[in-house]
């Protein structure tokens, strides 16, 4: 005896809950390569800061060590300068040795304050790199357990999926195929919703207000009527 096509509607509300179910899982799980981006994003974010930060540290380190070279030659110089001071033969040779000796003493005296800002500096910098460093474990270990919460998630989602998909394959033999068609078509088309109820005189899809005469067409049930705005199909909700 064939289905009359009331009771292919109360078939098609029943299957129309298990496909809302199933459109949000999947919905969900399609947002999750995004949030997972999100924190590869963040840890890659930390990893360039920390790289940024040993990169400083090591420019810093560099120009300690050609400050404090710069300082070894020039002392040295001295030494050998004032060795030979006391060889010279006129006065005039002393004083221009002595004057060099001293532009050079004072030449040090700012390699010393320069390195001593250096010092300083290259601690900080240390201090920063060992921080950022800190910084990028923590977001790789957030990352890692993100990373399994999400795969376990999506694996029970799937699995979900798959359970009610198997669920649904019990309603649709008994659905005339034109009909299981239509629904299927406006299903994908209107975000996992094809047929709503009657609410207040209104579509429960879109919101839009009826007309009394399509109100009327619902209720009597001889045909399938749908929602002249969002084309969904429409059933009377006792």
């Amino acid at each position: 005896m064939p289905i009359t096509l009331n009771e292919q509607v109360k078939i098609l509300v029943e299957l129309q809950k298990i496909d809302a179910e199933i459109y949000q899982l999947r919905k969900e799980l399609s947002e999750y390569p995004a949030l997972l981006k999100e924190i590869q994003a963040a840890f890659e974010k930390k990893k360039v800061n920390f790289k940024a930060a040993e990169d400083e540290l090591k420019v810093l380190q560099l120009k300690q060590k050609e400050k404090e070279m710069e300082l070894q030659t020039k002392e040295e110089k001295v030494k050998k300068l004032q060795g030979q001071l006391y060889q010279l033969k006129t006065n005039k040779e002393y004083s221009v040795m002595d004057l060099e000796i001293k532009g050079l003493k004072a030449d040090n005296s700012l390699l010393e304050e320069e390195i001593l800002k250096l010092l300083d500096a290259v601690d900080q910098a240390k201090a920063k790199a060992a921080k950022e460093k800190e910084l990028v474990a923590a977001e790789e270990k957030k990352l890692k357990e993100e990373d399994e919460v999400l795969k376990k998630k999506v694996s029970q989602m799937n699995a979900e999926v798959t359970v009610l998909e198997e669920k649904r394959k019990s309603y649709t033999p008994n659905i005339d195929p034109k009909l299981y068609y239509q629904y299927e078509k406006i299903l994908k088309g209107r975000e996992g919703i094809a047929i709503v109820p009657v609410k207040n005189n209104s579509c429960s899809g879109c919101f839009m207000e009826l007309t009394s005469q399509t109100v009327n067409e619902v209720q009597m049930q001889e045909k399938l009527i749908f929602c002249e705005s969002c084309a969904r199909i429409l059933y009377w909700f006792p």
